[in-house]
């Protein structure tokens, strides 16, 4: 994730919604950190392990529900900044990049407005905005905006932008070279002003359209974004009329104009929204009969693109600020809109499509309050609250390619409810989550326990097979339910959650880490031939819908196909192919950027065996074997040199696995750091023989007899 993406999150934020009122809160202490010197960079793995929540800022006071968290941004260079608080002030809270620690809260005691707004600008700068009165003016409200400059630790004194009514919205945006644009409405008039630089002062406000009639003057939503160029675009809805309006302004321009072939319609509830996007341009997203529609218009161009479907049933309601990938892919989310589910959206940059995935987040039939940032490795973190009135917990999903891990529940099960969560990513990409808690008291009212946090580690590199994060080797499991992941141990096997359907006839393998982020991915042969290689999120799981790289485009000639694990001692996984022509061998070895090296010649004379086996490292010598099972039931362990080829067969056991469907070999069941084979009989029953560490096994064993494997084909 780059700077720039770090800031256009923040760009129009919708205003932070006070809490109910409630006593001021204090300008606590929390140990502050110093930033490191050295600039960090994003990590180029996905983010680690959940750490355990920890405390983020106390409730001032503990007998009260109010004081909780409003939001959370990143700006440009990683910098967190919170913001806490009630309607009566609000407090700030900065977490230097490079560092793990907050610095001590700076508290905006006229800042407790529901229309105070804290958004990281695309200038790399953060601004808190607020209306309040002046000393020298007691009859009208003033904008008021505080600048986190990039690299300062402190937010400066507030400037005076203009004056404003009480109450009603303000929007600000920056373009990259510093110059910032305000707006905000008065009875039915848009007002904008500008700070053309950051020693500059601020514009006097302009006017930008005539004031309709009384009745009229109501708008239900308006959005601001300045494009990388500087260009401005100002977009709102009338109200009573449905009209839509789309205001511009280049850097150059002293005026305001419209803002020619804008395809949103005016349709009721079209509520469009408006963004910068990092490469230059604009993104508008509006509802339009029960679909989420974008439009684009690229820098330089004259034309908006063709509306195209983003979600069917998304809405900008509830809509999650874009998330903009390294490679150009577009994110969204959102709460229930149209459905009765949350929904995601990902625009592919190489085609322009949105792609039809399809696997969900949360299954949970409440989920609000979804958030979304863009997190190390070209993964998308998503947090959300999910659970019914009084017993509703905070979320945490990472997403990437069109699979999810695992939800993680992060807030504390001791808690009767956490509020609406925020998440933003640090200088590293790791996602950073706040969220607030809350209990029963003893007198049966609720009171705010605090504000709470967590983030993630760094990511180790992945143990082969393990597909459900938990550092142990995995198997899968297919059957008509789909594919599932079954982890355990020598006592017991457990299926995952989560299930992907995959055509009859499809080969579907465990494989290492292709696209170097620290996840295990998934290997596939088509019905039809086609090879596969599924770059997987951590934990998670894909589908036949999922990003995918090909391999081959045909490889129905090989009659099997093994993920052996790393062949050719260099640490990446390769993948092994027999010819059911000529029984001959064929390494395809990974080449770490993505995809694989020519095939080369593995061995020949391996036609006459009924199976071949991927075992891992059998005899302790650091190189992963291969086993194979001859038409005579014996069972053949070819030890691996290290080079992508295998030395002279050796016997392990004679008339052996003719009861037997399925073997899988490489798994560590039995937890004594040697390879094991586990097999499926004819009968629905598991066998595990766990492996001697001498190039052997001993005797076997029953395991998982709480599943039922008689329909299960396993990998």
């Amino acid at each position: 994730m780059t700077s720039q993406s770090r800031a256009v999150l923040g760009i129009a934020l919708t205003p932070v919604l006070a809490l109910a009122s409630a006593a001021p809160v204090a300008a606590g202490t929390t140990a502050a950190a110093a930033a490191s010197t050295a600039a960090p960079t994003v990590e180029k793995r996905a983010p680690g392990l959940w750490g355990a929540r920890t405390l983020h800022a106390p409730n001032p006071n503990p007998a009260s529900a109010s004081g909780g968290l409003n939001a959370l941004v990143s700006a440009g260079n990683g910098t967190l900044v919170s913001l806490t608080g009630d309607g009566l002030s609000r407090s700030t809270r900065i977490r230097p990049a490079g560092s793990t620690g907050w610095l001590a809260p700076q508290t905006w005691a006229d800042a407790g407005g529901y229309n105070t707004e804290l958004v990281a600008l695309g200038d790399g700068s953060v601004r808190l905005a607020w209306r309040a009165k002046r000393a020298d003016d007691h009859n009208n409200y003033w904008l008021k905006v505080a600048t986190l400059k990039p690299g300062a630790s402190a937010f400066s004194a507030p400037e005076y932008v203009a004056a404003v009514s009480e109450k009603g919205y303000h929007h600000l945006a920056a373009a990259p070279d510093g110059r910032v644009v305000a707006v905000w409405a008065v009875s039915g008039v848009l007002k904008a002003a500008e700070k053309p630089g950051p020693q500059a002062a601020w514009t006097a406000p302009s006017d930008l359209n005539t004031q309709p009639p009384s009745g009229s003057r109501d708008i239900s939503s308006m959005d601001l974004a300045v494009a990388k160029d500087g260009t401005s675009l100002l977009v709102w809805q009338w109200q009573s009329s449905k009209a839509v309006v789309a205001l511009e302004k280049a850097p150059a321009a002293t005026a305001w104009t419209a803002v020619p072939g804008l395809p949103v319609p005016g349709a009721d509830l079209a509520r469009p929204k408006a963004f910068a996007n990092p490469q230059g341009g604009f993104d508008v997203f509006y509802d339009n009969l029960a679909h989420l529609m974008h439009t684009r218009r690229a820098a330089g161009a004259a034309q908006w693109s063709t509306p195209r479907s983003a979600a069917d049933h998304g809405s900008t309601s509830g809509m999650t600020a874009p998330v903009y990938l390294p490679n150009g892919d577009l994110f969204v989310a959102g709460e229930p809109g149209y459905s009765t589910a949350p929904w995601y959206a990902l625009r592919s940059a190489s085609t322009g499509a949105w792609q039809p995935y399809s696997q969900p987040f949360s299954t949970h039939k409440k989920v609000r309050a979804v958030r979304a940032a863009a997190t190390s490795g070209g993964t998308v973190t998503v947090t959300w609250r999910e659970g019914y009135s009084y017993e509703e917990y905070t979320m945490a999903a990472v997403f990437k390619g069109g699979t999810w891990s695992a939800p993680r529940r992060l807030s504390a099960t001791s808690a009767q409810f956490a509020g609406a969560p925020q998440v933003a990513a640090d200088a590293l990409g790791r996602p950073v989550v706040l969220w607030d808690e809350y209990k029963r008291s003893e007198t049966d009212s609720t009171v705010l326990t605090g504000v709470h946090q967590a983030t993630t580690g760094s990511r180790a590199l992945p143990k082969w097979r393990d597909h459900t994060d938990d550092g142990k080797a995995d198997l899968f499991g297919k059957d008509s339910t789909g594919l599932k992941v079954y982890a355990g141990d020598a006592t017991k096997l457990s299926a995952g959650q989560r299930a992907t359907s995959w055509p009859t006839g499809t080969l579907v393998l465990p494989f290492g880490d292709l696209d170097g982020d620290g996840c295990n991915d998934v290997f596939v042969r088509q019905s039809r031939g086609e090879a596969d290689v599924y770059p997987t999120m951590c934990g998670g799981l894909p589908d036949i819908q999922s990003l995918h790289v090909k391999v081959s485009s045909d490889w129905s000639a090989y009659d099997a196909v093994l993920s052996p694990g790393d062949l050719t001692g260099d640490g990446r996984a390769d993948l092994l192919t027999r010819s059911a022509a000529s029984g001959k061998l064929y390494l395809y070895a990974g080449n770490g950027s993505g995809g694989f090296k020519a095939r080369t010649l593995a061995g020949s004379g391996y036609g006459g065996y009924k199976k071949l086996i991927s075992a891992g490292d059998l005899d302790g010598d650091g190189k992963n074997d291969v086993l194979g099972i001859d038409a005579s039931n014996e069972l053949w362990r070819f030890g691996g040199t290290g080079a992508g080829t295998f030395k002279p067969r050796s016997l392990v056991f004679k008339d052996w696995g003719t009861s037997y469907k399925d073997v899988v070999g490489g798994l560590d069941l039995s937890g004594d750091g040697r390879s094991d084979l586990i097999s499926l009989d004819k009968d629905g029953r598991a066998w595990l023989n766990r492996g001697n560490g001498q190039g052997g096994f001993a005797n076997r064993s029953q395991v998982g007899t709480a599943t039922n494997w008689s329909s299960i084909r396993i990998s």
